[in-house]
């Protein structure tokens, strides 16, 4: 006779089907690099020539791989790895010749995405010491502390990626939505 599962046990068996059923087929939406137009049109618009990936002084810039399907060869950040740094005349803005990437006169105009915060893994939400996300934030008031002391995230965030490339935890606490996803 079959061991009796816990009801633990069969609550995670049933989160794990229903999270797999509504996840999103294929790789998720990009992060883009700042100035991005919106996602529906990149991809017709990009030319592809890796001006901005060259340019930019962090190495940030990738382009996305076939599984993005249309998309392929279009600039993308994966900030764990290499985050935006909001450089000084935000450079991949100002070499894109087809539009893909419009100007940003300054990095507080900068919208990429936004931070969002796993509170099950975060140290000050579980009740450690941490603040490398303040630490680490180039942009004034994007983070904060609230009432308790656990740090939260405004609409200041730009979605520069600094903070979930220097979360402590592994996997991050911290991960940075893409604005296509915000919409």
């Amino acid at each position: 006779m079959a061991d009796k599962l816990s009801r633990r046990e069969l609550f995670s068996i049933f989160r794990r089907s229903v999270d797999e059923a509504v996840r999103p087929k294929g790789p998720p939406p990009p992060l883009r690099p700042p100035g991005a137009i919106a996602e529906a049109k990149l991809a017709d618009v990009c030319l592809r020539c890796g001006r901005c990936e060259a340019i930019c002084p962090r190495q940030a810039i990738h382009p996305l791989s076939d599984e993005h399907g249309a998309a392929q060869g279009t600039p993308a950040i994966v900030a764990r790895q290499a985050p935006c740094v909001l450089c000084e005349g935000l450079l991949c803005t100002t070499v894109c010749p087809s539009g893909a990437l419009v100007p940003v006169r300054r990095a507080t105009e900068v919208q990429m995405g936004k931070a969002t915060i796993d509170t099950s893994r975060c140290l000050p939400h579980r009740g450690d010491k941490c603040s490398v996300c303040l630490d680490r934030c180039p942009i004034q008031g994007a983070l904060r502390l609230d009432a308790h002391g656990k740090p939260t995230v405004t609409d200041f965030c730009t979605g520069c990626g600094i903070c979930e490339y220097y979360c402590p935890t592994e996997p991050t606490s911290i991960r940075i939505r893409p604005w296509s996803t915000l919409r």
